[in-house]
């Protein structure tokens, strides 16, 4: 374009002298001013002069600062480049911190649930076999009065000769009737046991004997009733089972 721009206006303008040539060409721009020498000396017929130092100078300075604007780019996307790759190693680095924090509250949460469902259900228990241990020991109290019952002969209760212990033995039972009602307000009742199939749950087996009228493995005689505070059972019943009879 120089080139060019320089032969335009040695055209135009077309000094008649070397000299005024010359004159002319230091009017113009450094760019242009060596293109326009050189192309008057070419239309005279004299050799074309050699580029200056300073246009040298110049042409060298413009090249190093295109290579240093170059090389100052290249840097700037290598940082650039750089940059990312940190944010985005550091957006995986707190994700998997954030996966981490959600599972342990997660956890955390599931644990607090048992924690307090735990807590509530040993409450309840709490309050519900309160009176346990206290149950256990009035047990005492209502076999003493059912073997003080069973004492007393049948034939002396129909006996006329002994009407003192037939009034203390109906008042002995009231007794037992009264206990067993206040009992079963609390939820504290007698388990069932004669004649029932033995149940190592309920149930405490003492000794066999044959009884070819009960089936096998069936309580036949009660030595100590057994007793239960809600589902819970809080003394087995001491039982004698049947066993198949010998040959």
């Amino acid at each position: 374009r120089r080139a060019s721009l320089a032969r335009r206006l040695h055209t135009v303008h077309a000094p008649r002298t070397l000299a005024s040539a010359e004159a002319y060409g230091a009017s113009l721009p450094q760019g242009l001013r060596s293109f326009f020498t050189q192309s008057v000396l070419k239309a005279e017929g004299k050799p074309e002069a050699e580029p200056s130092k300073a246009e040298g100078k110049d042409e060298t300075n413009e090249n190093v600062a295109g290579k240093a604007s170059e090389e100052k780019a290249s840097e700037g996307e290598a940082t650039e480049m750089s940059e990312l790759d940190q944010l985005k190693a550091s957006l995986k680095e707190t994700e998997a911190k954030a996966a981490d924090f959600k599972d342990k509250y997660v956890r955390t949460l599931a644990e607090m649930e048992n924690i307090r469902e735990r807590a509530q259900r040993d409450m309840q228990n709490a309050n519900k076999f309160a009176i346990q241990e206290f149950a256990k020991t009035i047990l005492d109290v209502a076999d003493n009065l059912e073997r003080a019952i069973k004492a007393v002969p049948e034939e002396m209760l129909k006996s006329e000769d002994h009407q003192h212990l037939k009034a203390l033995h109906e008042g002995v039972v009231m007794t037992e009737k009264s206990l067993i009602e206040v009992f079963g307000k609390f939820n504290l009742t007698k388990i069932k046991s004669l004649n029932e199939p033995f149940d190592p749950n309920v149930h405490e087996g003492l000794y066999e004997f044959e009884c070819p009228e009960r089936p096998v493995g069936t309580v036949g005689q009660v030595i100590q009733e057994g007793w239960k505070l809600h589902d819970r059972v809080i003394r087995p019943a001491r039982v004698g089972t049947t066993k198949k009879p010998s040959a």
